[in-house]
């Protein structure tokens, strides 16, 4: 009979217990019973008669119980169809029914029996009890039950006997008994309990593996996923493209760099938290459409690469529209809001690059080409933007070293008052000349914060003009020089320090260093940027917005900045013929209200320095004054004009 306290795993254990040891216990129950019968009383016809009768109602019980073992072998023990409690029911029954049947020779035949036999017999049913305490160990109450049935009932008739030999024997059985029912239960307790160790320790086992195994999944998941996504990550994908590559070199595939556009914009609209759920559901919308691609991954902020195999390039520029799709399309959430869409470069292996590096920059390349001509469309990386990829990777290896080289130098364009003429700032501009040529501002300033070298590079501009400020401030004292400063610039944690610590250094008044941002520093993370505008005006330094007009900024922004002078955009002074005037009427009244310093840029005419002059434009600058200068120069043309203004 099975334990009701037992789980199911426990009850299989304590089945195959039982079973264990049942061949050798019918085996010798098969001999005792063939020598009890043929050993005592074999002239005596009608004893040998019941006897042969006993005997074979034993046999065919131990057969039985033989067919019973050889079908348990048969099963498998961790089917589900295995029932515990079914094949314990069987056994016990079947042991129950040997116990009976031994004590019932006893007591048939006792009354034939001899001192001898009786010995014997008393002697063989203690012997079977004393061995069912361990065999019967599997189930208490099988054990228990079968020590009291084999022994008690002829040990009880025994001790009635008017013979004293008979007397003892059945107080002796008796007393065998108790110590066998004790021993049993004893037994059978001792295993029921190191069975349900045993399984404890198999379930504790299963759940550290178990744990293992999730922790394993886990480090897993957060070594190789991006955590807000559930993309693969940076390591994670090249991981995996390097070996799909290894195990594929002939197969030709395709990288595609997604770039989202206008996502800055969600940031600074909606927030962060907003911005978040935006991507996540910009993920999914990928995974939705690269179900059949190889793999795909968040490379960063609002870029994704995408590994895909194609058999003809319609093919991959159909699946790259299909992203672009996807990517545009309306979130029901947000539908009041522009959504983002995307621009696509796209770099295909072998022809475009033999390893992952290669092809990921030339998607790029591609990428941003396609951004500066039309964004929210699909580039296939060429021949000529290999030209380009080659020439911009030259110069910025070459830009590493211009430093040290002497190739880059500072000009300086003077910004006059426009009623006095007088000299009262310069702009300094940074000038790089490469083995003879002069490399363009927006060519290599774009270089230098793609390859993150423009924060050393903007620290040596203000310490050059920080030097010319001094030198300056012996003919002009009050004289001020700008420096342009990039956005990335901005977002160093330690841009303000190094500054403070480079004026100091050089004595310059932080008032006489004008601080200019361009407009595109409105479509960043306001408020990183306002952060170091903030801590630059507390030091004292003056901050300009150049090329006003021409980009993100708006009122609000200049109200948050509160900045000291707006420079408007040369556009708007060549197309004053139409609505640049009134633009520029415009900002010179919002000048006298917020109380900024306005500085028209691209003045070439004298027509156009009277005019700006009339509506009220106080400051100046272009070629009608002075195109930008070398060092050389300054001191010089400062000199000249403060001759003219005395």
């Amino acid at each position: 009979m099975p334990y009701k306290n037992l789980n199911s795993e426990e009850r299989r254990e304590s089945v195959k217990i039982l079973y264990s040891n049942a061949i050798s216990g019918i085996a010798i129950s098969t001999v005792v019973s063939f020598i009890l019968v043929f050993a005592f009383d074999l002239n005596n016809q009608k004893i040998s008669y019941e006897k042969s009768i006993w005997l074979s109602i034993m046999v065919v019980l131990l057969a039985a119980r033989a067919i019973d073992v050889m079908w348990f072998y048969k099963t498998k023990k961790d089917s589900p169809l295995f029932y515990a409690d079914t094949y314990s029911k069987r056994f016990s029954t079947g042991c129950i029914l040997t116990a009976l049947s031994w004590c019932g020779y006893a007591l048939w035949f006792h009354s034939t029996s001899s001192a001898i036999e009786t010995t014997t017999t008393i002697a063989i049913l203690s012997a079977f009890a004393g061995g069912s305490a361990n065999l019967l160990s599997g189930s208490r109450v099988t054990a228990v039950l079968y020590s009291i049935i084999l022994l008690a009932p002829y040990s009880f008739l025994l001790t009635f006997s008017n013979e004293n030999y008979n007397s003892v024997l059945g107080i002796l059985g008796l007393a065998f008994t108790a110590i066998m029912v004790a021993s049993s239960y004893k037994s059978a307790t001792f295993t029921h309990s190191a069975i349900k160790l045993k399984n404890q320790n198999r379930e504790l086992l299963n759940e550290m593996e178990n744990k293992v195994e999730q922790r394993t999944e886990e480090i897993y998941r957060l070594s190789n996923t991006d955590p807000l996504t559930n993309l693969l990550n940076r390591t994670a994908f090249l991981k995996n493209a390097n070996r799909q590559l290894a195990d594929n070199p002939q197969e030709p595939f395709a990288l595609l760099f997604v770039d989202l556009d206008g996502f800055k914009q969600i940031n600074d609209s909606l927030g962060h938290k907003v911005g978040d759920k935006v991507l996540k559901e910009i993920a999914r919308r990928i995974s939705n459409v690269c179900n059949q691609q190889l793999f795909k991954c968040r490379w960063g902020g609002d870029e994704f690469l995408i590994l895909a195999t194609y058999q003809k390039q319609a093919e991959l520029i159909e699946f790259a529209d299909k992203v672009l799709q996807s990517i545009g399309a309306e979130h029901e959430t947000y539908k009041y809001q522009k959504w983002v869409s995307a621009t696509i470069g796209i770099a295909m292996y072998p022809e475009h690059g033999s390893d992952f590096n290669t092809l990921i920059r030339s998607a790029d390349t591609a990428m941003y080409h396609q951004k500066r001509i039309a964004k929210g469309n699909i580039n296939i990386y060429n021949d000529s933007l290999k030209l380009i990829q080659e020439r911009e990777y030259l110069l910025s290896q070459r830009l590493v070293s211009a430093i040290e080289e002497n190739s880059l130098r500072l000009v300086f364009q003077p910004i006059v008052d426009s009623k006095t003429s007088k000299v009262t700032s310069f702009e300094s501009l940074l000038r790089w000349q490469l083995d003879g040529e002069n490399i363009f501002p927006d060519e290599f300033i774009a270089i230098a914060e793609q390859y993150g070298l423009i924060t050393e590079l903007g620290i040596w501009v203000i310490e050059q003009a920080c030097i010319q400020a001094t030198k300056l401030s012996h003919l002009q004292p009050q004289i001020a020089i700008s420096v342009n400063v990039s956005v990335i610039q901005l977002q160093d944690p330690d841009f303000v320090s190094k500054v403070l610590k480079i004026v100091n250094r050089h004595r310059v008044e932080p008032k006489n260093l004008h601080i200019e941002i361009t407009e595109s520093v409105f479509a960043e993370d306001k408020l990183t940027f306002l952060t170091a505008v903030k801590a630059l005006q507390k030091q004292g330094f003056c901050i300009s917005i150049d090329d006003f007009g021409t980009g993100y900024s708006s009122l609000s922004s200049m109200l948050d900045i509160g900045v000291d002078i707006v420079k408007i955009d040369r556009s708007f002074i060549q197309n004053m013929d139409k609505r640049g005037l009134s633009i520029i009427h415009a900002i010179v009244q919002m000048a006298s209200t917020l109380d900024f310093t306005v500085v028209a840029e691209g003045v070439e005419t004298i027509e156009q320095a009277n005019t700006l002059t009339k509506i009220g434009v106080s400051h100046l600058q272009g070629y009608y004054f002075s195109k930008p200068m070398e060092v050389g120069f300054v001191d010089a043309y400062l000199n000249e004009q403060n001759k003219q203004c005395s």
